[in-house]
């Protein structure tokens, strides 16, 4: 029997990351081209594209932030009944809620910094925040959003209270603000790979140093000691595990002085652009780009019961 299936990459979408999502595309299908047969699609609404086809396309979403990676897209491909590359609508539900992972990651085991979820428009008490969080620095943050978006750091009660005052929409959360290097671990297939440390030049790895070129120092593998190493990469492949997370996801964690490890979130669809942080956790393990696209779309096909999709 003749297989004609391809690998339909659906990139770009509504939300703040589409940037990112278009930049991510380039690189990927440009690589998945050498192997497979390949259909971009760009959505410009938050929607399945038509003409998508039942046991003969194999879904890749590359679309970041909302709607790629909160799980709406997700559900909309498992009630369609396609085949999909990455995490279901679940996992990615899950993932996204930065607080409803810090959950999770508690009942594991896994070290994570305390948190208070916010509703826009209620007074700040600094007595309660500081009690409950044990610090007098904080972080302002977006309990639903990726790429650092919308991340504040606040050296004082005042100066959060300044800024929450602005906030006018969305989920939101209060973290204690810790001083840490920045360090990350992509996972495949479960198979926790190597540690990259994040230096930015200036300030902290927001969305303008993620994706400016030079703006940042990556070291892969990151300069820690073996036992560290070896503990980040545990925790980030119990979490994809208990988490339900599929195929590739990205962990991102600070590390104090002190040796104390913190997770923070789990990415269900990491960039891959050609700054991107998982395929340089990939190269810490010897495989390149072309390697773990690979293994990626054929895991899907095994999982998916697809036939082979090689040229």
């Amino acid at each position: 029997m003749t297989c004609d299936l391809e690998v339909v990459v659906l990139f770009g979408g509504e939300g703040e990351e589409r940037e990112v999502s278009l930049k991510s595309a380039e690189p990927t299908i440009d690589r998945l081209r050498q192997f497979f047969n390949v259909r971009p699609i760009r959505l410009d609404s938050d929607e399945l594209p038509v003409h998508l086809r039942l046991h003969k396309d194999l879904i890749f979403p590359l679309i970041h932030g909302d709607f790629g990676e909160d799980g709406r897209l997700q559900y909309l491909l498992e009630q369609g009944g396609y085949a999909m590359v990455g995490s279901g609508s679940k996992a990615s539900r899950l993932c996204i809620d930065k607080m409803k992972s810090k959950r999770l990651a508690s009942r594991c085991g896994v070290p994570v910094l305390p948190a208070v979820d916010l509703v826009v428009g209620e007074a700040l008490d600094e007595t309660h925040l500081q009690k409950m969080l044990q610090t007098e620095t904080f972080v302002l943050k977006p309990m639903d959003k990726g790429s650092s978006i919308g991340v504040h750091l606040c050296e004082s009660f005042q100066a959060l209270q300044r800024i929450w005052i602005t906030v006018k929409s969305g989920h939101w959360m209060v973290e204690r603000r810790v001083q840490g290097r920045e360090l990350t671990v992509g996972v495949l297939q479960g198979e926790p790979l190597g540690v990259v440390e994040i230096r930015p030049k200036v300030g902290f790895y927001d969305f303008k140093n993620k994706y400016t070129a030079g703006a940042c120092d990556y070291l892969f593998p990151a300069p820690i000691d073996a036992d560290t190493s070896q503990k980040v990469r545990a925790i980030a492949g119990e979490f994809f595990k208990r988490a339900r997370c599929l195929d590739f996801s990205r962990a991102d964690f600070l590390l104090e002085d002190d040796g104390s490890i913190w997770f923070l979130e789990m990415n269900t669809i990491p960039g891959m652009t050609r700054q991107s942080l998982f395929p340089k956790s990939a190269a810490c393990c010897g495989m390149s780009f072309d390697e773990v696209l690979q293994r990626i779309i054929h895991g899907a096909i095994d999982r998916n019961r697809l036939c082979n999709l090689l040229k």
